[in-house]
């Protein structure tokens, strides 16, 4: 019964508030049973995390007084990600970025060391200066995963954060936009992850139909998106025939804009 009640267990860790969010089972953290019980049987795991505190290291110390230090949750499948924050790292803590990140990212891979599925999102930033180093955050988490990753799914629901700044970002097989996101950085972004996309939400307004650009690149040759299976657009016509650019689509769909 104890096992099955674990394999069912979310374990919510909010790097700032320090606390187990109430929405999620509580444990008790003091008791090494419950402990070994969590990193033995837990499949899925919530963590809330301040990009602030990944840039300047501070989350890494966290997550180490709060008793996560050399622990490994070797059944976790599922890793979702909530990055957020509210200002723009300090100057003086701005040089050591880079290294901050690997040593986020080393952590991340080795506590959850089996993790394949990794569900990524973006939301509550007031900054856009540090776009590119989200971009940077969100490529070396999924190109440092132990394992290739089976699902990445990207969660886009933050006006302050340029999806310009994540160029480098590829390897996505799910992206959900939530925001009035500028459409051409957002269609960059759909096309450059055009071979591993599996399902597309996109709540992106604009003037022109921008499905031909999804389609095509800039020097107009064709886009084909082999895997992707399920698409939502935000656009005014939509094509009797898409085989060739998504011969495995099974669902296309007009949304209503945002997608809340």
């Amino acid at each position: 019964v104890l096992a099955q009640f674990y394999r069912q267990y979310v374990l919510d860790i909010n790097c700032t508030a320090m606390h187990i969010s109430r929405f999620r089972k509580m444990v008790d953290t003091g008791s090494r049973e419950i402990n070994d019980n969590v990193r033995n049987l837990a499949r899925s795991v919530h963590i809330t995390v301040p990009f602030a505190g990944i840039f300047n290291g501070k989350v890494a110390h966290i997550l180490d007084a709060s008793g996560f230090g050399g622990a490994v949750f070797p059944a976790v499948q599922h890793l979702w990600l909530n990055f957020y924050a509210g200002t723009t790292v300090p100057v003086e803590e701005m040089q050591n970025v880079d290294e901050c990140i690997a040593q986020f990212t080393a952590y991340v891979a080795a506590v959850f060391p089996n993790a394949s599925r990794y569900h990524l999102q973006v939301s509550l930033f007031t900054d856009s200066d540090d776009s590119c180093m989200v971009g940077a955050l969100l490529n070396a988490l999924i190109g440092g995963a132990r394992h290739p990753l089976r699902t990445v799914e990207y969660v886009h629901s933050s006006s302050g954060v340029r999806i310009g700044g994540l160029a480098g970002v590829v390897g996505l097989t799910h992206i959900t936009i939530q925001d009035d996101a500028n459409p051409a950085d957002c269609i960059n972004l759909v096309r450059r992850n055009a071979a591993t996309l599996v399902a597309a939400d996109l709540g992106i307004v604009d003037a022109l139909d921008y499905l031909p650009r999804l389609t095509t690149d800039d020097d107009g040759c064709p886009i084909t998106y082999p895997r992707l299976r399920s698409l939502a657009i935000h656009v005014n016509l939509i094509p009797d025939d898409t085989s060739v650019a998504f011969p495995a689509l099974e669902t296309l769909r007009r949304t209503s804009g945002k997608l809340h």
